[in-house]
């Protein structure tokens, strides 16, 4: 494995499983419930729920990106990866959603472990910048959303703080 390509999978890693610098994306999602999933604060700020939605759309469309391939899923706008704020009584449709994101997130890892450190360097299309850049962007992007499902759950009561051990 290359320097570059392990510096990518272990902040993969950290951003979704340990709790190193700031909670993981695990962390921010342990215990939440549909309701707490759906809730908005007074309809100002996106739900958990849709949060995550969109994280699953974005991660799946770099995953495209990288392999070269067309992703199915479309959307005329930013505003729609992140899709309605959820059903509270939903618990099924809930665990489905945080199912999903860990299946994408999981890809990513398996996609990622597959790129050597000349390939990072590859543009991912014609005229585009570097993989290292997208797969750069994503983790960050992804690590601010982490930050508001935190402060979403700080909002609710729900947050309990993070296991440092």
């Amino acid at each position: 494995m290359q320097v570059v390509t392990q510096m990518f999978l272990d902040q993969h890693d950290m951003h979704w499983h340990e709790n190193d610098w700031f909670a993981s994306m695990d962390q921010a999602l342990h215990g939440v419930i549909a309701a707490e999933a759906a809730w908005t604060s007074s309809g100002i700020s996106n739900s958990i729920w849709q949060i995550v939605n969109h994280l699953i759309f974005w991660n799946e469309d770099v995953i495209h990106r990288i392999k070269g391939t067309e992703n199915q899923q479309k959307a005329e706008n930013n505003v729609e990866t992140f899709g309605k704020p959820g059903d509270p009584e939903d618990e099924i449709g809930w665990a489905r959603t945080v199912q999903r994101l860990n299946e994408v997130m999981n890809k990513l890892k398996t996609v990622i472990a597959d790129l050597d450190d000349e390939k990072l360097k590859a543009p991912y299309a014609a005229n585009r910048y570097s993989i290292e850049r997208l797969l750069s962007h994503i983790m960050m992007h992804d690590t601010y959303h982490i930050g508001q499902i935190v402060l979403l759950r700080k909002l609710q009561s729900s947050w309990g703080g993070v296991d440092w051990s």
